[in-house]
């Protein structure tokens, strides 16, 4: 795979599409990326495990130092309850939020016949957002989503040959592994 220039997290999910990897997906972990390099245009009160641990290794210094004093900050109480409540991760909700506009345009951009087009030519969606938009989209296109789908599962095909070449003692036919690694690491990045 060759090396693709960074995507900015508002860029628009056709800039995504010929990356090889699901759109959503790579926009999502432009977005989580922009959240640690520039920390301040989100701000937060209240980070989950995996967004505190980002947020104090990637993040500049400076803006970790004000967020956390902020999470250290005595936690506002809810009227309605007498002990106080565990708030969301704030950066979780907004890829939620962000994740939600990018299905609402690929719902959208799905009725332009070009990229439509794109889609069942060299389409790729990851199986957790293939799932999203078999839900929202309207038949055909869910159905074309859930032919990519099961396209992904020729992989496991490949993977069960190589795994009885291997347990043979043959050596050759790593490209297999490097295949699936490449689909593998597509499918991460974002926190669930």
């Amino acid at each position: 795979m060759r090396p693709q220039t960074a995507l900015a997290p508002e860029a628009p999910l056709i800039q995504a599409l010929a990356r090889g990897v699901c759109p959503i997906r790579t926009l999502m972990r432009a977005f989580q990326n922009a959240m640690l390099e520039a920390p301040y245009r989100y701000p937060a009160v209240s980070l989950c495990n995996f967004h505190a641990w980002s947020l104090a290794g990637a993040s500049p210094a400076v803006e970790a130092v004000r967020i956390f004093r902020s999470m250290l900050e005595e936690p506002p109480v809810r009227s309605n309850s007498g002990a106080s409540e565990l708030y969301p991760c704030n950066w979780c909700v907004a890829l939620r939020e962000q994740e939600n506009e990018k299905l609402a345009e690929f719902t959208r951009e799905m009725k332009r016949d070009k990229f439509r087009g794109w889609v069942i030519e060299y389409g790729t969606v990851c199986l957790f957002h293939g799932r999203r938009l078999i839900e929202i989209l309207p038949e055909p296109e869910a159905e074309l989503i859930r032919q990519i789908i099961a396209s992904n599962q020729k992989l496991e095909s490949q993977l069960s040959e190589f795994d009885v070449k291997v347990r043979r003692g043959e050596k050759g036919g790593g490209g297999v592994l490097g295949h699936i690694a490449e689909f593998v690491v597509s499918q991460r990045g974002i926190t669930r």
